[in-house]
């Protein structure tokens, strides 16, 4: 029926290799099969071969233009309140108010709760007569001009009358990115109708060096930890069976204080198989990556990273970074970034040290002998439509030097598919199958899944081989991926949800 298939076959095959290698048991030629379909996305297949082996498998099917769940499923935001008459509230009007020593303080209090409440903090704010700017930390929509649009509904419910001039400013890892600037005036007259009349008239600008923000009571320390489960497998290798495990993995930052950022990866072995493989490397060159099965064996309770990051802004279009710690499961040390990154700019270059050393295999906290500096200078080129192109230059893990080219393509709805490939001094024999790095990867928001705006996003990196051949340390929140979505090209790529 709809739902379920049964199958049968009879297979030629006498699997001699098989039975040779594994000591497989083939008792007869005849297979059979169950397929039952849950819904349009999953199903299970159950099956029994050769009159010895059962398996199982579960299956998702993912089509990027097809959601599990409708979209829109959050809250409705708060609509723009028109402002009233002048002869209604003149002290309104006429910007009376500032004298009121306790008026900005209960200002920022009822901007900051009505944000709390829509997903959001108010990092920061500055007030005056007839200008409001607020420095914004969205943690709910994977939509930065949803975010603005929340977020200037509710400032026109909260600001008194006389302000006109509306600027709102993302932060992320508190680096301040691009400047939104409204009139309220606009706000108020263009809610219904097409986003594009709003842009129209929307100044994106840097974000200022300094000024005489008040920072929001409370918010730093700030800490935010979640549970998810974790599936890993073990690299392609033809000559082994599959092995993997799944399991729960503790993640937490904790916020010290503006762009200081202590964050740390926890994971913990349920099930799975990964601790059963035999495969050794023998590549002739320093194990910087080929040793990953080591580490895998010893998988049980893991610590993958534990690090503290300082991000900050020393000038205009100017971005840096210093992380220190167990950066990622294999190495730890400290990695410093530059990145020269204008809000209006296709254009962006980066430079990255590093200095990292490998860690133990069986022990959380302990290295080995093996320590190396390494970096790159990186060029960004936003070519619009989603498609970016980045290209990476410098030496690598093994100490090899070489270029990484990679090109990624962004779709409306957040999904993410790119490729890469990584040709160093290394020679192809030295490096092993495949002769060279490359790979795919995905990004799946899990808003499309859900229907409703998060942040989460499952990115699985698919390699044919893990060699030594240009490797690069894995460090977490490196700043274009930071920085890019809040400037000028990806918010009007996705600025049709601004009044979402």
């Amino acid at each position: 029926n709809d739902k379920l298939v049964l199958k049968a076959e009879v297979s030629s095959d006498d699997y001699a290799a098989e039975v040779a290698a594994n000591d497989f048991d083939r008792k007869t030629s005849v297979n059979f099969g169950a397929d039952y379909k849950i819904n349009n996305m999953a199903s299970v297949s159950a099956y029994y071969l050769a009159g010895s082996e059962v398996g199982f498998q579960f299956n998702i099917v993912l089509d990027p233009h097809q959601p599990p769940a409708p979209s829109g499923l959050e809250k409705a935001p708060l609509p723009v309140r028109p402002r009233p008459a002048p002869s209604a509230d003149p002290d309104g009007w006429s910007g009376a108010w500032t004298a009121d020593p306790t008026a900005a303080p209960a200002i920022q209090k009822a901007v900051a709760d009505s944000l709390k409440k829509d997903g959001q903090i108010l990092d920061s704010m500055q007030l005056s007569a007839t200008r409001a700017e607020v420095r914004l930390r969205n943690e709910t929509y994977n939509s930065t001009p949803q975010a603005l649009g929340h977020t200037a509904r509710i400032l026109t419910r909260a600001l008194p009358p006389s302000v006109e001039t509306i600027v709102i400013t993302p932060v992320v890892n508190g680096l301040p990115t691009a400047s939104v600037s409204f009139k309220r005036s606009d706000l108020e007259r263009l809610e219904n109708t097409q986003s594009g009349e709003i842009l129209a008239r929307t100044v994106i600008g840097e974000a200022a060096l300094d000024g005489a923000f008040t920072a929001t009571p409370g918010i730093y320390p700030r800490y935010r930890f979640g549970l998810s489960p974790y599936v890993e497998f073990s690299s392609f290798d033809p000559g082994q069976d599959l092995h993997a495990d799944m399991g729960i993995a503790l993640n937490g930052s904790l916020d010290l204080a503006p762009g200081l950022i202590l964050s740390g990866t926890l994971r913990q072995k349920v099930f799975g198989n990964l601790d059963d493989q035999t495969r050794v490397s023998t590549s002739p060159v320093q194990h910087v990556r080929s040793d990953v099965a080591e580490y895998q064996k010893n998988s049980d309770l893991t610590l993958e990273r534990l690090t503290l990051a300082w991000y900050g802004r020393p000038a205009e279009a100017i971005y840096s970074r210093v992380t220190v710690g167990y950066l990622e499961r294999m190495y730890g040390g400290v990695s410093g970034e530059v990145l020269w990154k204008p809000v209006d700019s296709r254009l962006a270059l980066g430079a990255e040290l590093d200095y990292v050393k490998q860690r133990a295999f069986d022990d959380a906290f302990d290295f080995q002998d093996y320590d190396t500096l390494g970096g790159h200078l990186s060029a960004y080129y936003d070519f619009g439509a989603g498609v970016t192109g980045q290209l990476d230059v410098g030496r690598y893990l093994a100490e090899d030097w070489g270029a990484t080219i990679s090109v990624d393509r962004q779709l409306a709805n957040g999904w993410s598919v790119g490729a890469f490939a990584t040709l160093t001094d290394m020679s192809s024999s030295d490096f092993g199958p495949g002769s060279f790095d490359k790979g795919v990867r995905l990004t799946i928001p899990l808003s499309w899944a859900l229907g409703k705006p998060t942040l989460a996003t499952f990115h699985p990196t698919i390699r044919p081989y893990t060699g030594d051949g240009g490797a690069r340390v894995d460090v977490d929140g490196r700043l274009y991926e930071t920085v890019r979505d809040n400037h000028m090209g990806a918010i009007y790529e996705d600025w049709g949800r601004f009044w979402r």
